[in-house]
């Protein structure tokens, strides 16, 4: 189970591969939900801890969702 916070982070990248086409960078993702890229970064991080998403360390634009958020 996601906190709220978690599942807005979750949303936004979700958001932004269907309008883009790519995953979004943190600082993207910070400028959407108009807070600061350590936050963001502290959230990716659980998300692909509990299996929502991958990232590639240190490569941007490499977030791939894996499974959806229960809604």
């Amino acid at each position: 189970m996601l906190s709220i916070k978690q599942k807005i982070v979750y949303e936004a990248i979700e958001w932004f591969i269907k309008q883009h086409g790519y995953s979004p960078t943190y600082r993207e993702i910070a400028k959407i939900l108009n807070c600061d890229v350590r936050s963001v970064f502290d959230k990716v991080m659980v998300l692909e801890e509990k299996g929502y998403i991958s990232t590639i360390n240190g490569k941007t634009r490499t977030i791939k969702i894996l499974k959806d958020v229960e809604k």
